[in-house]
């Protein structure tokens, strides 16, 4: 009997670093990061120019290189990058504010991965995780 597949609506995705990376161990790639995560979701602001991305990778920057949990940023964006403050390991998520049918998260998702792997950073990725985060707190 053939085993039926089911695709599933991936609606965000959560990158899970191994348990050793600490947020310090993201600074020396989080300018590339970012770059390549504006990049491929394709929202670059047009009209607020390069000062506003220097400025958003500067302050995460700062918070990276002490080991912090970074601010995060683009948050009118199309797709989001969020770092939850209430996690123990290094993780963020990126989702999108789009439809559904709209969404390349699974196109983003893998290309972030290929960076991080390129990088040697050891990650998981894990699918629809914001959903069950929201449950947790209601």
């Amino acid at each position: 009997m053939k085993q039926k597949e089911f695709d599933i609506i991936k609606r965000s995705s959560l990158f899970r670093f191994a348990e050793e990376v600490e947020f310090k161990d993201l600074a020396p790639i989080f300018p590339e990061l970012f770059d390549l995560f504006m990049d491929i979701a394709d929202q670059y602001p047009e009209d607020s120019g390069e000062e506003y991305i220097e400025m958003l990778i500067r302050m995460n920057l700062e918070d990276l290189q002490q080991n912090r949990k970074p601010m995060g940023h683009n948050r009118e964006a199309r797709y989001r990058m969020i770092f939850p403050i209430d996690r123990d390991r290094v993780e963020f998520f990126i989702y999108p504010r789009i439809d559904e049918e709209e969404s390349e998260i699974d196109m983003i998702t893998n290309k972030i991965s290929d960076f991080l792997d390129k990088n040697d950073l050891e990650h998981e990725i894990l699918w629809n995780e914001m959903r069950f985060l929201k449950e947790e707190k209601d």
